[in-house]
Formats: C-alpha cells, sequence, structure tokens
C-alpha cells in the first residue's frame, strides 16, 4: 500500500498549509504597517537633514547612522513583505496541490496522485523556507529598530545622571 492508497492523508495536509498561509498574511499586514511608518520616519530623516523640515534628526545623537539605519529597516521590510507574499502564495498552492492529490488517489490514478504529493511536499518545503527567511528578515529589521533607540537623544544619559548624581 501507497499514500496514494489512503485519501484521507493529502487531505490532512490541507489544514496545515491553509493555516500557514493565513499566519503569512497576517504577517503581512503587520509588517506593511510597519513599513509604512518606517518610510515615513526616513523620509522625515532625509527632509530634515537636507533642511527642508522641523529638526527630527536632532533628537538623534547620529543623523547619518539614523537615516543609514533608517533606509535599512525600510530595506528589510520590503524584503520581508516580498517574502511573506510569496510564502503565502506558496501554502496556498500546496493546499491546492493537497486536493488535487486527493483527487487523484480516489481516482485510482497512482502515477498522478504520486507526483501531486511529491510536488505538494517540494510546495510545502519551499513555504517553510521562506517563512524561516521572513524571521530572519524581520530579526534583522527590529535590530535596526533597536539600534534606532539606543541613538535617540532620550535614550542618552541626562548630564545629571553623568555626574554621577542621582536623586
Amino acid at each position: 500500500m501507497t499514500l496514494a492508497d489512503y485519501p484521507a492523508i493529502p487531505l490532512s495536509f490541507v489544514a496545515g498549509p491553509a493555516v500557514l498561509a493565513n499566519v503569512c498574511a497576517i504577517l503581512q499586514n503587520g509588517v506593511n504597517i510597519r513599513h509604512a511608518h518606517a518610510v515615513d520616519q526616513w523620509r522625515n530623516f532625509q527632509s530634515t537633514r537636507s533642511g527642508q523640515s522641523n529638526n527630527v534628526v536632532e533628537l538623534y545623537t547620529d543623523s547619518i547612522a539614523v537615516i543609514a539605519l533608517s533606509g535599512r529597516r525600510v530595506r528589510l521590510q520590503l524584503r520581508a513583505i516580498e517574502l511573506l507574499t510569496l510564502g503565502t502564495c506558496s501554502f496556498g498552492i500546496t493546499s491546492l496541490l493537497s486536493l488535487s492529490w486527493s483527487m487523484f488517489a480516489q481516482a485510482d490514478a497512482e502515477k498522478s496522485a504520486f507526483a501531486a504529493s511529491m510536488a505538494t511536499y517540494v510546495c510545502a518545503a519551499i513555504g517553510l523556507a521562506l517563512l524561516l527567511s521572513v524571521a530572519v528578515t524581520i530579526m534583522q529589521e527590529s535590530a535596526c529598530a533597536r539600534a534606532l533607540m539606543r541613538l535617540h537623544a532620550a535614550a542618552a544619559p541626562s548630564p545629571t545622571a553623568r555626574s554621577g548624581d542621582r536623586l
């Protein structure tokens, strides 16, 4: 007996990829919101640096590093959005392939069922690799956000704190 002889097995593969496709879509919404804020912040930094706006960059200890970190955040967020889009598509295709696998198995089309099962596994593996890449990319973007926070003047100790005076 092969996996093609059990049509319920491929159907069980539909739920996982469908859930993962939804997870990717939800993550994508969150990254889109963060991206919109990061682009706005980057534009403010750029315009302030060129003398066209208020003094936002003065809130940071190193304006050149702030603009570079802000631009890197924007690029990393774009990469995460692209990877999440590909992951969502991959998990959606995996769900469809699982359904076709089940239909071929029920129709006793063993070669087609085997091909559909292999395609399901490959597509699911691609989706998982994309999701892991998203996790790494989001961790890199979060590191940039933490670096921006460390450069913020409010994060720097006040003159009284630097002198050791504790009130």
